[in-house]
């Protein structure tokens, strides 16, 4: 099914919540996940679980609950394990242009498996395994890396490499099948400026290769360029196998006293379907009181639309060319506010914490291109708790 967007707040299952429009007919175990560690075993270091909700305009809302159980052995190793899910309902406008006339609820779920050790006070090694499944999606995915820390510990080199398999499907057509690999790398340089500052510098490059539209996604020749809508003719969707991305990020962040701190990233990316954006954070951090932590942040975002997007298809097009009614290849932009505030409660002995942290934010997404949609609005309301010892 098509899936929502996800804009800035895609969930990473972060945190729990209760914002308003969650939809009748959510499994009660997904809403319970954030109940799982009432009796977390003796034996965890960290136990993690939170839920995020988001619901917005265009009739969308997205339900992720998230649970977390890390623990070390010795002083140099960390193993993590993580169990995620997505539960959306949508009418969207996608949706609505496909012909469907009821809304739409899916499912993903997501397991997560990753180690980190440290061979050495300069070197640490991680790797990773994740699993995710939807009824009509498959994925599996590796990543290894590293991070080698230098001069007296004052800059640090990250490297990351992700290798990803997908199997695509559509619902009600077993004979649907398509294959989609990602391959990425992400490095990084990290320099400590002065003990109040620091600077970052991120390259990331990935390819995709295999099957890249929506199986439920058509395009009318022709009509008002609403779908499927009264068009002369309905097509699926087809874009290019291959693409090619890259992005380059500078990242600043300053404490201006033991309270108060600012942080500033800006993010180019570039693809080799003609799409660019940019990206700009502003992430204030401030210590409330000495258990408390209080974080403002805004995030601006715009990009152009894909070589190949039209907002109509007058002809009918020859088999090399592709078409699209996707409208994250359009040219769009986002506004993205929030605040995030963390306290920490004591517990008896000392040795154990417990962290809480509520967040809010609002998005405005406007649409240039798109027909049928200008604007979306977003709320994000969102929780969490972290057991550490």
């Amino acid at each position: 099914m098509p899936r929502p967007v996800s804009g800035d707040g895609r969930a990473r299952c972060g945190l729990l919540g209760v914002p308003l429009g969650v939809p009748l007919g959510v499994p009660l175990g997904v809403l319970l996940a954030c109940c799982l560690f009432v009796a977390p075993p003796a034996s965890a270091d960290d136990l993690a679980t939170s839920l995020y909700l988001r619901t917005d305009s265009d009739s969308t809302t997205v339900i992720s609950p998230r649970a977390r159980m890390g623990k070390r052995f010795g002083d140099a190793t960390e193993v993590d394990a993580t169990y995620a899910a997505d539960v959306w309902t949508s009418a969207s406008i996608d949706i609505r242009t496909s012909a469907s006339v009821r809304p739409v609820t899916e499912q993903r779920d997501e397991i997560d498996l990753s180690f980190t050790h440290e061979l050495n006070s300069d070197l640490t090694l991680n790797g990773a395994y994740r699993f995710s499944k939807e009824n009509d999606y498959l994925s599996h995915g590796l990543t290894a890396g590293g991070s080698y820390s230098f001069a007296n510990n004052a800059a640090t080199l990250d490297l990351g490499l992700h290798a990803i398999a997908d199997s695509v499907g559509r619902s009600g057509d077993t004979a649907f099948s398509r294959g989609l690999g990602t391959v990425d790398t992400r490095l990084a340089f990290t320099q400590v400026l002065d003990p109040v500052s620091i600077l970052q510098f991120t390259y990331e490059l990935a390819l995709n290769n295999g099957y890249q539209a929506s199986p439920y996604r058509f395009v009318g020749i022709g009509g008002t360029g609403f779908g499927c809508v009264a068009a002369v003719q309905c097509l699926p969707e087809h874009v290019p196998d291959s693409r090619t991305r890259h992005a380059l990020a500078v990242l600043v962040r300053r404490a201006f006293s033991d309270t108060v701190s600012l942080g500033l990233n800006y993010r180019y990316y570039f693809d080799d379907w003609s799409l660019g954006s940019h990206t700009v954070l502003a992430n204030l951090g401030w210590n409330v009181a000495e258990a408390s932590t209080l974080a403002l942040r805004y995030r601006f975002y715009t990009q152009g639309a894909v070589n190949f997007y039209q907002q109509r298809y007058l002809t009918l097009p020859t088999p090399a060319q592709y078409t699209t009614r996707d409208r994250e290849l359009s040219a769009l932009s986002y506004h993205r506010i929030s605040a995030d505030i963390d306290h920490e409660f004591p517990l008896e002995g000392g040795a154990t914490k417990l962290t809480g942290t509520f967040s809010l934010g609002g998005s405005f997404f406007n649409y240039s291109q798109f027909v049928g949609l200008t604007s979306i609005t977003a709320l994000e309301v969102t929780f969490a708790l972290v057991l550490h010892k």
